[in-house]
Order: structure tokens, then C-alpha cells, then sequence
């Protein structure tokens, strides 16, 4: 469990795309100006997302990636495991299981531990989409847009 920009920018990177809305697909250039953004770095993010069928490409010269769902059919966590597979690594869960001469009280324990993580982050990131984190966006804006400062 060890987010980092890879995760963050990605994130980022779908979000911007849900917030332009599908209508015509937007290059990876813009997409890292507005987020700042390595251009590099977000390229080979968009290119696991597209195998991952979160993001479709569109190649030429009006080309770059749109949403391939509708934002509020794209969780958190599809995005997630596109970029980094499972948020908890399955071998944690399954824990001496495979090695029954070394399971231990402890460990069986440990691996019940893991497995709620993983069932707790799963429920957070599967349970939230692409149109909740713009939803929670317009909502931020609003609140902070008409703010007066004396």
C-alpha cells in the first residue's frame, strides 16, 4: 500500500480527461501543462490505462485519449489497479498458506489483517467513481468561489 506520483497522476490524468467530458479526445501535451505533469511520465500512464480500457487513444492529428466509459461507470479503483495491480499484493493475504510448515497463529493473523485492508481500501476506491471526484470538485468550487476577502 504505497501510493506515489504514478497513482496521483494518474488520478489526475482521468480526471482531467471526466472533466473535458468525451466529446473530442485531448492530447497527452495538454492534459500535462494543466496538471503539470512529466509528459513522458504521463504517457506511459495513459498507455496502461488504454490496455486497461479505462482511457481509449485516438492516433492523427486531432488524436489524443477520451474517457472509454462515462466517468460515473469508472471507479477509483479501476484506475488503481491499472497503474499498480492490487492495492494489497495477494501473497501478503494468502500469507504461509502455501507452506503449511510455516503457518503460525501469527501469521494466520496477520493475514486477516491484510485481507481487511484490502476489503476496506477496495470499498472506498471501488465504491468511488471518476464522477464523484468531479462531483466533490464542483462542490469545493462553489464553496470557495464566492469567498470575500477583506
Amino acid at each position: 500500500m504505497n501510493f506515489t506520483a504514478k497513482e496521483d497522476y494518474g488520478l489526475r490524468a482521468v480526471l482531467d480527461l471526466a472533466a473535458r467530458g468525451s466529446a473530442e479526445p485531448v492530447q497527452t501535451r495538454e492534459i500535462a501543462q494543466r496538471q503539470h505533469i512529466p509528459e513522458q511520465f504521463l504517457e506511459q500512464l495513459l498507455a496502461a490505462l488504454r490496455r486497461a480500457e479505462v482511457v481509449r487513444s485516438t492516433r492523427g492529428a486531432g488524436g489524443g485519449y477520451t474517457l472509454a466509459a462515462p466517468a460515473d461507470r469508472i471507479s477509483v479503483g479501476q484506475v488503481l489497479c491499472a497503474l499498480s495491480g492490487p492495492l494489497v499484493p495477494p501473497d501478503l493475504i494468502a500469507g504461509d498458506t502455501a507452506k503449511p510448515e510455516r503457518a503460525t497463529p501469527e501469521s494466520a493473523v496477520v493475514c486477516d489483517l491484510w485481507a481487511a485492508f484490502r476489503d476496506a481500501l477496495r470499498g472506498v476506491a471501488d465504491r468511488t467513481t471518476l464522477q464523484d471526484l468531479l462531483d466533490q470538485r464542483a462542490d469545493d468550487e462553489r464553496d470557495h468561489g464566492y469567498m470575500m476577502h477583506i
